[in-house]
């Protein structure tokens, strides 16, 4: 009866770190493609002709998101668009 526990527990264990590990990678993930985007709406923004900008900051939006639901906090969020590049006119 105790290896039937034992085994039991150690699948409990490892299916929850293996959990844990895949909700990590979708938020950082999640907060990369923040960046991205990010950079994407300011290039677009520079550019009179692109009609793209709400697009890309639509993007921004699902992402970040998407990151709150896998438990980035404000913080990480507020970091990750200020990561993106700023072009400067």
């Amino acid at each position: 009866m105790s290896r039937t526990f034992t085994v039991t527990g150690d699948f409990n264990t490892a299916a929850r770190a293996a959990v844990a590990a895949a909700a990590l990678r979708v938020r950082e993930h999640a907060l990369r493609q923040v960046t991205a985007y990010t950079a994407r709406a300011e290039q677009a923004k520079a550019n009179p002709e692109s009609s793209t900008e709400a697009a890309h900051r639509d993007g921004v939006a699902y992402w970040a998101c998407t990151a709150r639901e896998y438990g980035a906090t404000e913080e990480q969020i507020t970091a990750a668009e200020q990561a993106a590049p700023r072009l400067v006119r």
